[in-house]
């Protein structure tokens, strides 16, 4: 198996990022200049057996009554009294089992009446949506990476679209705020198709949760990936050819917007 591996100067290969006028370097760059763009719209699940008007909180607080789970406590201050489990995952989220199935967001959106991405301020993220704890009957959309269908789907397009195929030789950077080192930057290079690799097995103690980078692009830069640490999203830029091949992909949910 072809890992990835760590930059030795990354410094050099971040430059054109780093000499952008915002850089964002923090929670992961948004890089322009490409032909087109889109958002893939991270997956979210439903499980239709279970009652819609249970939400994550209450099911939470419903175990903790019963003993089936501690509370969190840090420094002495109970966080299940100052915080409310709104379900909303962090990190890498895998393709769940039946009877979970594939909830798209303009389905979902379509039950309040609302449009997905009609006069949104910001990118996908947590405000496209009510605010609280979600149904317990609903896996919402993970924050800050890729899931494992949209990564999978993605990557398969991007291959066909790239120089090399899947060993098309690419960098992956993870921002400050996913590994908690703000002073030495996290880059590493190898074949496309090891980006899947960086989900699979134990997470790297570099890493806080297990996610998929903040940032990847081919050596070429013929495209580039942002995953925003913040957002429920992930803008791909790149040629009209690669952006009309993803927002074809039946696999994956996409969206128009811009600034």
């Amino acid at each position: 198996m072809v890992m990835m591996r760590a930059v030795a100067e990354p410094d050099t290969e971040l430059s054109w990022l780093t000499a952008r006028a915002d850089p964002e370097d923090v929670t992961g760059y948004d890089a322009g200049g490409w032909e087109a763009s889109t958002w893939v719209l991270h997956a979210m699940y439903e499980n239709p057996g279970l009652p819609q008007d249970v939400t994550h909180d209450e099911l939470h607080l419903s175990r903790l009554a019963r003993g089936l789970v501690q509370p969190l406590i840090i420094g002495g201050l109970n966080l299940d009294d100052a915080t409310t489990v709104t379900g909303i995952p962090l990190g890498f989220v895998p393709r769940p089992g039946s009877p979970w199935r594939r909830l798209r967001w303009s389905d979902y959106a379509a039950r309040a009446g609302r449009v997905i991405g009609a006069g949104q301020p910001g990118p996908p993220g947590q405000h496209w949506f009510p605010s609280g704890s979600w149904p317990a009957s609903i896996y919402p959309p993970p924050e800050g990476s890729l899931d494992e269908v949209s990564l999978d789907t993605l990557l398969h397009v991007l291959a066909d679209h790239s120089a090399d195929g899947a060993d098309t030789a690419c960098y992956a950077f993870y921002a400050p705020v996913a590994t908690s080192d703000f002073n030495h930057p996290t880059l590493l290079t190898g074949p496309l198709r090891a980006v899947r690799d960086l989900v699979e097995g134990e997470r790297p103690p570099w890493l806080r949760v297990q996610s998929t980078p903040s940032n990847f692009w081919p050596h070429d830069r013929s495209w580039f990936a942002w995953t925003d640490w913040d957002l429920w999203g992930t803008k791909i830029s790149g040629s009209t050819g690669i952006i009309d091949a993803i927002q074809a992909a039946p696999e994956l949910e996409t969206v128009l917007w811009a600034r």
